[in-house]
């Protein structure tokens, strides 16, 4: 009798602990699999969120036409440093102004693009270059003269390419920058024209020339702001001035623009600004 009672204590046990057992195993199987689920969301947004990444970086950096013009070098890209030669006396100094001047700093774009605007274009360049280095060359010598700016950027907006060079050398404290701009039709390799960059932008004939105006004031008043003029500057004068400058680069075919790659229309103006030289070359975002 005796016996039996420890059987059955035993049995009972032995029931208690399997069921126990079973149901650590239970837990630990589902534990795993809720943290693999969680593994897998997280690889998945993290995928996700990559693409996008990858997305808004490469936005407008490649023409969407598939009927493009062709390359002079299908290696390279549409736009890159041109290979130039150098021929400078030093390829650094310091001026009397103690600042360090560097010859590997001038980099000029090369158009990598068949037709005979973006030949032009690329000769127009070289010969900006050229002086570049002469201008580069006379600062080695008389320690006065040097190159502040030369670079470049580009921009591709669906199937436009938008180049603007930055020239900009001094002999005083006033640096004066001019600007070299060039856009073409990806498709055909020509120039694409003032109305038609405009007309990308979303402008029209009805109102660029208020949206223009509008611009070209307000970026009047933040250089006189800046240069802390008084009140009772003759804010008008220069403006029209400013606005005459812009009429004028149109009518003659001389203005500069481009699109940058958030598809705004940029122009160049000659702002009438009273100090130094009385005016000067400024980009202005049209919007």
């Amino acid at each position: 009798m005796e016996e039996e009672k420890k059987d059955k204590k035993l049995y009972i046990i032995i029931s208690i602990l399997s069921v126990i057992i079973l149901l650590l195993v239970g837990y630990i199987i589902f534990d795993k699999l809720q943290s693999n689920n969680n593994d897998n969301s997280n690889q998945n947004i993290e995928t996700e969120t990559n693409t996008n990444t990858n997305t808004n970086t490469n936005t407008n950096t490649e023409p969407t036409s598939s009927n493009l013009v062709s390359k002079l070098d299908d290696s390279k890209d549409w736009v890159y440093d041109a290979e130039y030669k150098k021929d400078v006396k030093s390829e650094s100094y310091i001026t009397m102004y103690n600042e360090t001047y560097y010859a590997k700093d001038i980099i000029a774009p090369f158009i990598n693009i068949d037709s005979s605007y973006a030949n032009s274009a690329n000769k127009e360049i070289k010969e900006v270059f050229d002086a570049a280095i002469l201008k580069y060359n006379e600062g080695v010598s008389d320690k006065r003269t040097y190159i502040e700016e030369f670079e470049y950027e580009k921009y591709i907006n669906n199937n436009s390419l938008s180049v603007i060079l930055t020239y900009g050398f001094g002999s005083t404290d006033v640096l004066h920058p001019k600007y070299y701009t060039y856009n073409i039709d990806l498709e055909t390799g020509n120039q694409i024209s003032y109305t038609d960059l405009y007309t990308i932008a979303g402008f029209n004939t009805s109102n660029i020339d208020s949206k223009v105006e509008k611009a070209i004031a307000k970026k009047l008043q933040e250089e006189l702001k800046d240069m802390n003029y008084p009140k009772g500057t003759n804010f008008d004068t220069f403006n029209n001035q400013s606005i005459s400058n812009y009429k004028k680069s149109v009518s003659n075919n001389t203005l500069k623009y481009f699109l940058s790659n958030d598809g705004k229309l940029n122009i160049v103006v000659n702002l009438y600004i009273p100090a130094g030289t009385g005016e000067f070359d400024k980009i202005i975002t049209v919007e």
